[in-house]
């Protein structure tokens, strides 16, 4: 009899074989052929002063009989995974890790419903509900909101496997108990408004405001000497034009010295071309000009650009920096916890510049504000920007994000990593995610890569990765009581992301018989706005 689940246990076998965490279990000739064990189902046994639990990592018949029969041995290979401590009253708690192993000979018990309660039920910490357990879909799935954010997280998967609406439900999940909390989303594609339709403040190069100031020297540099052919000299004459602007923008009990090519201070776009007109006077060689008239020419051909508004918003330059975080990181709240910044519009030379402006402003936000207002970061086909290929990106976004996830827990920056390509991310910044949501994989490359970061006692769990259905995962890590299968909780039409693959069958049924649409299309084209 279990005292917890109030029931008469089933014992399925017997233990034959013990190394570690790992046991051999031989199942019984009079098992229940309604109840036979699959991957990853949780049993038990006892000890002295425990209930230990174990899920199954496979199963094996050694000698298999031509015709199957009650002569054959059926072996169990089982892996612990944590146990329960009765607290005399016959309940208790779970907790992951054995204090007391059990012994050779020991029976082992089928879980009953009441167990996977148990051992899956929401901790006494802060957690939240996001879906169900695979093997009891009556069973909640959890996650623990601080160790999940604690210790950054990401978000794997085949496209179409249900990832953007993993992100959105985790999402609203946890802003739904902390409705003060501060979110930022790197948007690739546009399609998460809707999601998060009265919590979001939607930013978009229409709305969107990050002057250029803003920008440190290797980010500026990026975007307006990209394709030079002369970079080094033209760099050179850059860095020392940008010092001079900021520096001549100090008064006041500021010493001019303080200030480096990287402060944040407002300078004028007027103040470069004066200075570059009078720079390149002082030359008598045409040939020496020639650097100073390309830079003109780049930093005129960016501003009068419409595409590049959000850097370069008009002739008077304001500090507005205060103005700026406050939006960026919904200080105060103010009813709308996360800030969507929709980069599908940004123009895709300067996207990874983009990208590394705002990573590198939330880790120094939060180093300089002593954790005052912990934040998120969601990263969108993280990929894209923070590529393995060192030949690909920009090196300061890899930079920003590596720091992230190598430092930002200390400052209070979580990180949460999307991406289809897991094997494509850079070395090291996945590895620190100590929580992993995994859909269905197909490719190998990406499986083998998540299978790496992660330990040896949950790797079984990940074989199922290509058979997974749409918005089931394999979640793993600090952020779940256990490693555990799960089916999402399906989130309401209203509040999907706009992430669904166009249906080719119902579009090509009916002619088009008019342009209309496709001079909205060529409106939207022209102005970049979506």
């Amino acid at each position: 009899m279990d005292g917890t689940a109030g029931i008469v246990d089933h014992r399925i076998g017997r233990i034959v074989s013990l190394s570690g965490s790992q046991l051999i279990l031989l199942l019984e000739v009079s098992s229940d052929k309604d109840a036979r064990l699959q991957i990853s189902t949780l049993v038990k046994t006892r000890t002295a002063s425990t209930t230990v639990f174990g899920t199954v990592t496979a199963l094996d018949i050694p000698l298999p009989s031509q015709v199957a029969g009650d002569n054959e041995f059926e072996l169990v290979e089982l892996e612990l995974i944590g146990e329960v401590i009765s607290d005399g009253a016959g309940k208790g708690h779970f907790r992951r890790g054995v204090s007391c192993s059990p012994t050779l000979g020991d029976p082992v018990f089928a879980a009953t419903q009441d167990d996977l309660a148990l051992v899956y039920q929401s901790p006494s910490v802060s957690a939240v509900r996001i879906g169900t357990v695979h093997q009891d879909p009556t069973i909640p799935a959890y996650v623990v909101t601080d160790d999940l954010l604690g210790k950054h997280f990401a978000v794997v998967g085949s496209t179409g496997t249900g990832k953007s609406c993993a992100v959105a439900l985790i999402l609203r999940s946890i802003l739904s108990r902390h409705p003060h909390g501060h979110a930022v989303l790197l948007d690739m594609h546009g399609e998460y408004a809707p999601a998060f339709a009265g919590m979001a403040e939607v930013l978009a190069p229409g709305n969107l405001e990050l002057p250029y100031w803003l920008f440190n020297f290797a980010e500026m540099e990026e975007i307006v000497l990209a394709d030079s052919k002369d970079r080094a000299v033209e760099s050179a004459i850059l860095s020392e034009l940008i010092l001079a602007a900021r520096r001549s923008q100090v008064s006041g009990s500021e010493r001019s010295e303080d200030v480096t090519i990287d402060t944040p201070i407002p300078y004028r776009m007027g103040d470069l071309t004066r200075m570059l007109n009078k720079a390149s006077g002082r030359l008598d060689k045409p040939d020496d000009t020639k650097p100073y008239l390309r830079l003109k020419a780049r930093l005129h051909a960016l501003q009068a650009d419409s595409r590049y508004a959000f850097m370069f918003p008009g002739l008077t330059v304001r500090d507005t920096m205060v103005q700026i975080l406050s939006r960026l990181f919904r200080i105060p709240t103010a009813g709308k916890p996360v800030t969507i910044i929709d980069l599908s519009s940004i123009p895709a030379e300067v996207l990874n510049v983009v990208v590394s402006v705002l990573c590198r402003m939330t880790f120094d936000f939060a180093l300089w504000s002593d954790r005052a207002y912990p934040i998120l970061l969601v990263c969108e086909e993280a990929h894209r920007y923070c590529p393995v290929d060192s030949t690909r990106g920009f090196e300061p976004t890899k930079k920003a994000l590596s720091r992230i996830a190598k430092e930002g827990r200390k400052y209070g920056v979580s990180l949460c990593l999307v991406s289809q390509r897991p094997s494509e991310l850079a070395v090291g910044v996945l590895s620190q995610c100590n929580t992993i949501f995994a859909l269905r994989m197909n490719h190998q490359s990406d499986q083998q890569y998540v299978r790496s970061a992660l330990s040896d006692s949950a790797a079984v769990l990940f074989d199922f990765l290509p058979s997974l259905r749409n918005a089931e995962a394999i979640a793993i890590g600090e952020g779940v009581a256990v490693p555990v299968r799960i089916c999402f909780d399906e989130l309401p039409e209203d509040v999907r992301p706009i992430s669904g693959t166009a249906r080719f069958s119902a579009a090509w049924t009916n002619e088009v018989k008019n342009t209309d649409l496709l001079a909205a299309v060529v409106e939207r084209w022209r102005t970049q706005r979506r």
